[in-house]
């Protein structure tokens, strides 16, 4: 899984202001309110998203290994490039917070976005429907609630707006000055 925690950094370092490194998703994955979904992109070809989970999980390790052995095939550029973009999800009480979104800058304004948001928000939707009654589904100490998806975006990021007002979130409010001096976040919600 390593060459894919790094594929989410540069991704991560490339969109955002903070500047992280690999132990940054290494802990997400470690820990249980966080749930990552990547939009994957192998041979050119196959767009999917898969959920990331704990690296220390035998399938996860196989398919990780897979995965490098798949995109080391061709030495294309576009034939090595696997993650187009990622998700991070937080488990609430009350809901499930969007807690990161972002695409490859070289992918972005192609569609990438609302297919992973989508898609993750789907297959999230119907993990936690089919946990419900079974005993796992007792032992999970995070609730991420199956239908109610709450996120915050900064009101000057006209292409996000655009995006999630796409795929139906709701403005619900304002949180002044919360990205600092006059960049407010707008809270938005949908439920699934």
């Amino acid at each position: 899984m390593e060459n894919i925690i790094d594929e989410l950094v540069k991704i991560h370092n490339e969109n955002f202001k903070n500047k992280v490194g690999d132990k940054y998703f290494s802990e997400m994955m470690l820990g249980e309110q966080y749930e990552i979904y990547c939009l994957f992109n192998f041979m050119g070809e196959n767009i999917f998203v898969k959920k990331l989970k704990d690296e220390s999980r035998k399938e996860d390790e196989n398919f990780g290994k897979k995965q490098k052995e798949k995109t080391n095939f061709d030495k294309n550029e576009e034939n090595q490039k696997n993650v187009l973009g990622y998700i991070v999800f937080y488990g609430t009480i009350e809901s499930t917070d969007v807690f990161e979104v972002a695409i490859e800058k070289k992918y972005q304004g192609r569609g990438f976005g609302e297919i992973l948001m989508t898609e993750s928000m789907g297959k999230l939707s119907e993990d936690r429907k089919n946990l419900k009654g079974n005993d796992l589904w007792e032992n999970e100490k995070t609730d991420f609630f199956e239908n109610k998806f709450l996120l915050e975006v900064n009101e000057k990021n006209v292409k996000a707006l655009k995006l999630y007002k796409k795929i139906g979130f709701e403005e619900i409010s304002i949180r002044k000055n919360y990205y600092g001096k006059d960049e407010n976040a707008v809270i938005m919600i949908k439920y699934y």
